[in-house]
């Protein structure tokens, strides 16, 4: 099954969360599926990204595969169980603030003062990223397990950070996949 990730996905994963800010992860699933029954997935069929970004595919790929060849499952090109779908959003955030004040003289002889002051801090630009991660039924086409990771992207990273760090946030995401039954 041809397989790649999404351009913004690939440039996401930049943030390799090494990250300055707390990884934020979440995940949600389908209660009335049987995820007992699952033993094998494939990657899912997504739309090309640039040249650029192959070797960060090949990084997140790699790291989900051994996610979830820890967990016991098998890769299976024909009628997988599962399959996989990595997407991601990188979005840009400016901060700063704007502050007016002001202040009154205590008198001192016969004159006193009234000032006025305003202030703006330098705008701070940062990136945020989200990775997401759906196990859907190929069968059915259903959503039945999705997680995914929000933080701050740290840019400058070499290869080996990089892999580090995804390999760091894949096993953060997928830790509750397959979700366990509450006894």
């Amino acid at each position: 099954m041809k397989r790649s990730l999404f351009p913004a996905m690939l440039v996401l994963c930049t943030f390799a969360f090494g990250c300055a800010t707390p990884l934020v992860v979440d995940y949600d699933y389908d209660t009335t599926f049987d995820f007992a029954r699952l033993k094998t997935f494939d990657w899912a069929s997504t739309q090309r990204g640039s040249e650029k970004e192959e070797l960060m595919a090949k990084r997140v790929e790699s790291a989900v595969n051994a996610q979830l060849a820890s967990k016991g499952y098998a890769r299976a090109a024909e009628l997988p169980d599962f399959l996989v779908f990595v997407t991601g959003v990188r979005k840009t955030v400016e901060s700063g603030s704007v502050g007016v004040g002001a202040s009154i003289a205590v008198p001192v002889g016969s004159r006193g003062s009234v000032q006025l002051g305003g202030g703006r801090s330098k705008p701070r630009t940062k990136q945020e990223g989200t990775l997401n991660i759906d196990i859907k039924d190929p069968k059915t086409g259903s959503l039945i397990w999705q997680g995914s990771a929000s933080a701050t992207i740290q840019e400058k990273m070499s290869a080996e950070e990089q892999q580090k760090a995804i390999d760091q946030v894949i096993a953060e995401v997928l830790k509750n996949f397959p979700p366990q039954k509450k006894q």
